[in-house]
Order: C-alpha cells, then sequence, then structure tokens
C-alpha cells in the first residue's frame, strides 16, 4: 500500500469513528444535561485526540516534523493575525450564499452558545476546533498527501476538510479555506500558520454572538431582505480585496517558496501517486449519505 493510500485509508477510519462517536454521545444521558457548547467541547476532545494519538503510534512518524510545530516569526504573526481578520468578509459572503440553500448550522445553536458562557464557548468553538481540525487537516493530511505534490496536497487536504464538516452549507467556504490554510502552512514550514486564522475566523463568530442577543439577531435577519444582505456583503467583501491582496503581496515576499524534493521513477519522470482510492470514494459516500441526504429528504 502506498503513502497516499494508508493516508487516505487513515482517513477514512477517522471519518467511520468521528460519525459513531457523534452517534453515541447524542443518546448518552451525559449530553442532555450539558449546555451546547460544553457538549462541543468534550466531543471535540472525544472526537480528534485518540485517533491523533493512534496515528503517531501506528505511523511512528515524528510529531513535530509531521505537524510542523515550527515557530511563525512575529512578520507572519502580524500577517497572519491582519488576514485572519480581513478574510471575514468573504467567509461571511460564502456562507451566506451556501444559507440560502441549507440551513446554517451556527444560526440554529445561537441560543445554545450564548447560555454556555463566553469562555466555554470561546474553547469549544475557537481554540479546540482550530488546534484539531488544523492537526488532523493541515498536519497529517497534508504531510501524508505529500506524493501527491505540494498542490495536489493541498487540494487533497482540504477537500478532506470541506467533507469533514458533514454539512453542504459549511463545504464550500471549509473547502475554499481548507486550500488557502494549507498553502500558509506550507509557505511557512508551520502548522500555526493555520491555526491563528482559523481561530481568529471561529473566534470573531463568537464574539458576535455574545455582543448581540439570539432575539436581536433573529429580528435583524428577518427584518432585512435578502437583496439588501447579499448587496452589502458583496461590498464589504469588494473593499476588503485589495487589502486582502497587499497582506498576499507581504507574505509571499516575507515566505519565498521552498525547494520542493522530487522522487523519480523507473523512467526518471517525478513520482507521483493517485488521490483516488477505495477509502476516498467511500468517504464521499459517506459524505453523501450522512451529510447531504439529510437536508435533501428534511
Amino acid at each position: 500500500m502506498t503513502e497516499t493510500r494508508r493516508i487516505s485509508f487513515f482517513a477514512l477510519l477517522f471519518f467511520i469513528y468521528f460519525i459513531g462517536v457523534s452517534f453515541l454521545m447524542a443518546y448518552l444521558p451525559l449530553a442532555s444535561r450539558l449546555s451546547d457548547s460544553a457538549y462541543m467541547l468534550l466531543s471535540q476532545l472525544i472526537c480528534f485526540v485518540p485517533p491523533l494519538l493512534v496515528y503517531f503510534k501506528w505511523s511512528k512518524k515524528n510529531v513535530k516534523e509531521t505537524l510542523r510545530l515550527n515557530p511563525l516569526g512575529w512578520k507572519n504573526l502580524l500577517l497572519l493575525l491582519s488576514f485572519g481578520i480581513s478574510i471575514q468578509p468573504l467567509m461571511s459572503l460564502l456562507s451566506y450564499l451556501t444559507a440560502l440553500f441549507f440551513p446554517n448550522p451556527v444560526e440554529q445553536s445561537v441560543g445554545g452558545i450564548q447560555s454556555s458562557g463566553f469562555l466555554v464557548s470561546f474553547v469549544a468553538v475557537a481554540v479546540l476546533p482550530a488546534v484539531f481540525e488544523e492537526c488532523f487537516s493541515r498536519g497529517i493530511l497534508l504531510s501524508g498527501y505529500h506524493f501527491l505534490g505540494k498542490y495536489k496536497a493541498q487540494f487533497a487536504c482540504a477537500l478532506l476538510f470541506g467533507l469533514l464538516h458533514l454539512n453542504p452549507q459549511q463545504f464550500p467556504y471549509a473547502f475554499i479555506v481548507g486550500f488557502i490554510f494549507a498553502f500558509l502552512v506550507e509557505r511557512t514550514n508551520s502548522i500555526f500558520a493555520s491555526i491563528l486564522p482559523h481561530m481568529i475566523i471561529n473566534g470573531t463568530t463568537i464574539f458576535s454572538i455574545f455582543a448581540t442577543s439570539s432575539e436581536t439577531m433573529t429580528t435583524a435577519a428577518a427584518e432585512l431582505p435578502q437583496g439588501s444582505v447579499l448587496a452589502s456583503l458583496l461590498v464589504v467583501s469588494l473593499l476588503s480585496l485589495p487589502w486582502l491582496a497587499a497582506l498576499l503581496y507581504l507574505f509571499l515576499k516575507a515566505n519565498p517558496p521552498r525547494e520542493e524534493l522530487l522522487l523519480l521513477d523507473e523512467n526518471g519522470s517525478p513520482y507521483r501517486e493517485r488521490f483516488l482510492s477505495p477509502a476516498i470514494i467511500t468517504i464521499f459516500a459517506i459524505f453523501i449519505v450522512f451529510g447531504l441526504l439529510p437536508y435533501i429528504m428534511a
């Protein structure tokens, strides 16, 4: 079995474990006594920690090298902080567009998040997902898919990151931001290049939820026509593009491309493995069954 197929098989096992644990926790008596954010916090720990530990025990890979636990430097820190804030309008626009067709799970859980308290909600929604999801996607998957080539590996881990959300409303922007995060990690050779903006994006959602009551948000959303909301999001997104372009220029200047080591096959051509496999096809099927069909049949 090639390295690419091994990492895809691990991804499949993770998807199965993730869904199984999620269903099991939903029926545990403890779940009904926890607030929404406390439940999310506990589920994050149970869903991610065991598979991450098992992977490194099974693969015997170096944790620091695989996860790229390397410092960012102060220039990248400032650039990525600015990036995490500046990309918010585009993320909001993408989220709003997909919410026209599928319900937004975050909006549906606003009341439960507010009742949990800010600190628990921030850790459950911003901190833990940023750490665990990045270690899995931009850590294990991105490193494991290196035989695909740099850009194909970024595409592969972004695709699986989108599918992992098991939600058609979140898939488009999760895929797009997942590819961007993979690019940031590759250029900086640091997992913190994706953890930081991921935490900022999720954290901004928590700040906005606690800054406005759920009743106010619901009333405001109902009163504003869809055309006005879409137009305002488009304008703000367009205004953010020049600043994002400037940040990208500064980032690329501070992080020139690193030399990619090419393995050659017996014919002297660059060695590349194939991404599509039975494991990946099964993951697509899981997404359709557990992520897409419930929304279509509802």
